[in-house]
């Protein structure tokens, strides 16, 4: 999670990937929220996971959470 390069996933993989990172129980009891916009998020919803202050991050799919989610990536690298 610590790396800054671009990493995707097949929806049918989410869940190991979400059980490798610890947050499997969380996001399925709806205890995860977009960094973004706080809407709650679940396996439907996820759109991005990222590292941020040693923490599981998500970005909803909503657009304009994703477009946050460039520009925050952008801002990480340039401070």
């Amino acid at each position: 999670m610590k790396e800054s390069q671009i990493k995707a996933v097949h929806q049918r993989d989410l869940r190991r990937l979400l059980k490798s990172l610890g947050v499997l129980d969380a996001v399925r009891s709806k205890a995860k929220f977009c960094f973004f916009c706080r809407c709650t998020i679940d396996e439907e919803r996820i759109a991005a996971v990222f590292p941020y202050r040693e923490e599981v991050c998500f970005c909803c799919g909503n657009p304009e959470c994703c477009s946050a989610l460039i520009d925050f990536g952008q801002e990480e690298d340039n401070g």
